[in-house]
């Protein structure tokens, strides 16, 4: 089976590129063809062909001369990819699948300028793949549909698998690019209130730092709190380096909040973090309910609240009985999403259609 992918990137640091490269590689030792077709000249595999905007419409010629032999045409996200993929398959008896990954799937459902392109796409597509139960009633409260289902993420598990490190330093890790979706500005007071029950707690934060004045928000909360010597920012570093503080970590935390439709689809970041034994901490109401079973192991909060998270923090370090029932809950969570598994489910659905 040929099949070809529309995509931003290939970049396997972040959330897209993340899955792209996992699903895409998975599918190859599978035996199947796949031809990658993305927007970002990022270094990596795929050819840049792809556009934004009114570019669409060139975008989808441009497409249209590697679809004669394939068999499926598979979109990540709704706009542009997804509208791309709908209008290069015009005519040519295609089979599209397009992957609801989280914002890009949803907000622009109220952009009235996209909304009717991209509502047009879903319907034309012979199956949307949101990647969580969120995800898909955000969608469905803005467009009709009968071809959408829910199939989660999947996580690489022995690439993050770790058997945890006994250290001196007790911390807690964040990992995700530091813009406000995120939740630092929760996570941060949350983490100084969590501190006076443990004094010699620390807390290291692992993501792009692009968005300067976030950055700086960020920044400026942890000296308002006195807690300068306690918190690490971290960026540009390796997936071994990654698994190695997963390894050393107590705990992973990453409130994320839902903004003007922007939230988080998924949280494949949390699947990393369990694959390594850690419980984990997240917020109730988007994507990382999926990504995380609440109770088993980790604890889910309201979004915006810091003393719920700071409770969550303090009840994970100051029960070592429930510490590590969660962290041999999270190995069997995460097993349960290794790629392998996921990956079947997709080649289940391409041979069906």
């Amino acid at each position: 089976m040929k099949i070809v992918f529309l995509t931003s990137d290939m970049n396997p640091k972040a959330g897209w590129g993340r899955f792209g490269s996992d699903l895409i590689n998975g599918l190859k030792k599978s035996g199947h063809d796949v031809i990658i077709l993305k927007e970002q000249d990022d270094g990596y595999k795929g050819t840049p062909v792809l556009r934004g905007g009114l570019g669409i419409f060139i975008s989808a010629l441009r497409v249209r001369k590697y679809l004669r032999d394939c068999d499926v045409i598979h979109a990540f996200d709704g706009y542009p990819y997804g509208v791309i993929a709908a209008l290069a398959g015009v005519g040519m008896n295609k089979k599209i699948i397009i992957s609801c990954i989280g914002t890009y799937s949803v907000a622009p459902l109220y952009n009235k300028k996209i909304a009717l392109f991209l509502k047009w796409a879903y319907r034309k597509s012979d199956k949307l793949l949101a990647i969580s139960k969120f995800t898909k009633d955000e969608i469905i409260k803005k467009v009709s549909l009968d071809n959408i289902e829910v199939l989660e993420l999947g996580v690489d598990y022995n690439k993050f698998y770790q058997k945890h490190d006994v250290v001196e330093e007790d911390f807690i890790i964040s990992v995700g690019g530091l813009k406000s979706r995120k939740g630092y500005h929760i996570a941060i007071p949350a983490f100084a209130m969590a501190k006076k029950n443990n004094p010699n707690l620390k807390y290291k934060i692992v993501g792009d730092q692009g968005d300067v004045r976030y950055f700086n928000l960020l920044k400026e909360l942890v000296k308002k709190y006195n807690i300068e010597d306690s918190v690490e920012f971290l960026s540009g570093i390796s997936d071994e380096q990654l698994t190695e503080l997963y390894k050393q970590a107590k705990i992973f935390v990453l409130p994320s909040v839902n903004m003007d439709h922007n939230f988080e689809g998924f949280g494949l970041v949390f699947l990393e973090a369990a694959a390594a034994g850690l419980p984990v901490i997240g917020t109730l109401g988007n994507g990382i309910e999926d990504s995380v079973k609440n109770g088993f192991n980790g604890i889910l909060v309201e979004q915006e609240n810091i003393e719920g998270t700071a409770q969550a923090i303090n009840t994970m370090m100051g029960d070592k009985k429930r510490w590590e029932q969660m962290s041999q809950n999270s190995y069997k969570w995460a097993k349960d999403h290794d790629w392998p598994i996921i990956i079947d489910k997709y080649i289940n659905l391409y041979n069906q259609l």
